[in-house]
């Protein structure tokens, strides 16, 4: 970098893409870099459309969340929405590689990965690699389509979500629960029901669960009964109100309305749709 911001040290290099049409349809980088930090690198901005995505190699990397510090280790990678007020910086030194991505619906993707996981993502060798990819794209200037450029920035977005949501089959609490919900979805199933099954207090087991899939408690059962409904109502001739009874409802009037409330079309015309 020939005109060096403060903190950053000569050997850093930075990279720019530039998306000329359809940023409403595709994901796309803003820019790249792999930064040699000192103490004096400090950022803080009111906003910067984007979010930032920093892999830290060695050294530590802090940055200031609702004026909380949450500080990455080497080899975690941070997560910072740039569309509102941030600042980050490091309080020793650091290395790095870090992409700046917007496009479209980026912001409801990261605002839910954040709810659910935190700014903070441990480690895992896929992220590291497919940012790395990334920024030699940008800094060897690959000719490379709109489309192929949004797909890769998907996988990593993709790939920060997975690193989370694969702790779900080691959670023996959440499959546990799962596992219960499959096997009794018929019945009149509450979360009362479920949290005893796993000795847990209702609230305490909501939490964590909406905090490993993504769905609170219920929301799960109603989407195994959903997908049993929908079974049912392609591969039988069983009449509605049966097919509600099988799947856990409380009626054929309450089955209607969720069917139709989730999936947009009434179980009968469901039943009828061509596949």
């Amino acid at each position: 970098m020939e005109k060096l911001q403060k903190g950053i040290l000569r050997k850093s290099k930075m990279f720019f893409y530039s998306n000329t049409q359809n940023k409403d349809i595709f994901f796309y980088p803003l820019s790249a870099g792999h930064f040699y930090c000192s103490s004096d690198y400090k950022v803080e901005r009111s906003r910067f459309d984007s979010i930032l995505i920093t892999h830290i190699i060695r050294g530590s990397f802090s940055f200031l969340v609702n004026g909380k510090e949450m500080t990455l280790k080497p080899g975690e990678t941070a997560v910072i929405d740039c569309f509102n007020p941030h600042t980050y910086y490091t309080n020793d030194s650091f290395e790095a590689y870090w992409i700046h991505i917007n496009g479209s619906n980026i912001k409801e993707l990261f605002t839910e990965l954040i709810s659910r996981f935190g700014n903070i993502i441990g480690f895992d060798s896929e992220i590291e690699i497919q940012i790395k990819d990334t920024y030699n794209l940008i800094k060897n200037n690959e000719s490379i389509s709109e489309s192929n450029m949004s797909s890769k920035i998907y996988r990593l977005i993709i790939s920060l979500f997975n690193v989370n949501e694969n702790k779900i089959c080691s959670n023996t609490i959440v499959q546990t629960a799962i596992n219960f919900m499959q096997q009794n979805y018929q019945n009149k199933l509450t979360i009362d029901d479920i949290s005893k099954y796993i000795n847990m207090s209702p609230s305490q087991f909501s939490r964590q669960f909406k905090k490993q899939t993504g769905k609170s408690p219920y929301d799960y059962l109603l989407g195994i009964r959903l997908t049993k409904a929908k079974e049912l109502l392609k591969n039988t001739s069983l009449p509605i109100s049966e097919i509600s009874y099988q799947t856990g409802f409380a009626n054929e009037s309450n089955f209607i309305y969720f069917f139709k409330r989730h999936e947009g079309i009434s179980p009968l015309k469901f039943r009828n749709i061509l596949f």
